[in-house]
């Protein structure tokens, strides 16, 4: 967004030295196929600009929606990426450290041990910690329990058995993907499954619920309304549609509204034992529960709460309208900017919103006004010519 609008001194400081390794290398472990989100979703300005160069096999209809398969979408940020010059954006280091003088100017060390100080920084980390349930906390470490991003679909053991903790989308994503590759799974979920289309209403994209949202002055409150509006783990319907299929086949054995209580070693495999005191005896164990963001903890946010202090509403920061941490040139965004821009905050359509504010800020333009969910705006001139043609994909 920001190279859309002129600005050519961009640096991005992420150790794998490439764009969205981290996303590619999630969807690969899982065995995504396809997004959750529609084909209008996604970095680039221009909404149509992913419709306007797929194919029929580069979309899977999913109600009205047309959804990116993972390969298409790969394929479009790769040629984003190239069009606008940045594939030499990226620093393969890491941020250790941001720093604020006394005028709030920051300053941010990089795990390659150089100092660099840019007028505007950009905070894009999503810092997760994850979500561990208490009874599998002191099993992090054992070799035969995966936690977070060590859950891969690739690694289920042939024919054996694997036991997964969650009841949303990766969860289910994990356990279609064991069952193709003839293991049995057992599902494990607190509640029952939480079947939606979106992990969040749609009228969420719109003035409907997003100007009550902003009118409320409260951040407590702010986060509550998030909090409900995202109600934890869900899962698309086709999704639920294939476990049921699963459990049918005798693939899976789904256990709903059930938590763990106790795993223990017995031999080379473990035995996890659940609140209706049965236990299950698997090979592997993952964990799908999801992440925390907390900016009151993060370590890059600690010269941010020392020298300008700001609300932090159970982990979220009150950020001014460009979504500055108040008093800096620091900007942060994804789910860490969800006082602001709402539930979707962390969703692909956040993170082009939140890109229109940033760069309207850098042209000295009010953000708010460049925060519009509407077809086209804000597009690349190189894509403008592309929407006639795309509007009749429909999204």
């Amino acid at each position: 967004m920001l190279r859309c609008h002129g600005e050519d001194d961009i640096e991005v400081l992420d150790p794998s030295g490439g764009w969205l390794e981290r996303w590619h290398h999630r969807f690969a472990a899982q065995g995504i196929r396809h997004l959750r989100s529609p084909a209008v979703h996604h970095p680039h300005p221009d909404p149509f600009a992913l419709l306007a160069g797929s194919g029929d096999n580069d979309l899977v209809r999913a109600g009205q929606a047309n959804l990116p398969t993972t390969t298409a979408f790969a394929r479009f940020i790769a040629a984003v990426v190239g069009t606008l010059g940045l594939e030499t954006a990226v620093t393969p280091a890491r941020a250790t450290r941001l720093d604020l003088d006394l005028e709030g100017v920051a300053s941010v060390t990089g795990s390659d041990a150089v100092v660099r100080r840019p007028e505007r920084v950009v905070l894009a980390t999503n810092a997760r910690r994850p979500v561990v349930p208490a009874a599998l906390r002191a099993w992090t470490r054992h070799p035969c329990v995966a936690v977070g991003d060590a859950a891969d679909v690739r690694r289920t053991p042939p024919g054996g058995e694997v036991l997964i903790v969650g009841g949303g989308i990766s969860a289910g994503h994990l356990a279609l993907g064991a069952t193709a590759r003839v293991a049995r799974v057992t599902l494990v979920s607190r509640r029952r499954l939480e079947v939606r289309r979106y992990d969040t209403h749609p009228t969420w994209l719109g003035p409907r619920k997003l100007r009550p949202f902003a009118a409320e002055p409260d951040p407590e409150r702010r986060r509550r309304m998030i909090d409900q509006a995202r109600g934890g783990g869900s899962m698309p319907h086709w999704m639920r549609r294939g476990l049921e299929q699963a459990t049918e086949d005798g693939a899976l054995r789904l256990r709903q509204r059930r938590t763990i209580t106790a795993v223990e070693t017995r031999g080379d495999r473990l035995a996890v034992s659940l609140d209706d005191d049965t236990t299950t005896e698997v090979d592997t164990l993952w964990c799908a529960t999801g992440g925390e963001l907390d900016a009151a903890t993060d370590p890059l946010c600690a010269a941010l709460r020392d020298l300008a202090p700001t609300p932090i509403a159970r982990g979220l920061p009150e950020l001014d309208a460009a979504l500055r941490w108040p008093g800096t040139e620091v900007h942060l965004v994804g789910a860490a900017a969800g006082l602001l821009l709402g539930p979707t905050a962390g969703n692909l359509v956040g993170h082009r919103r939140a890109a229109q504010r940033i760069a309207a800020a850098v042209r000295g333009e009010d953000p708010l006004r460049a925060d519009r969910l509407t077809t086209g705006a804000g597009a690349c001139p190189a894509t403008a010519d592309q929407r006639a043609s795309s509007t009749t994909r429909g999204a």
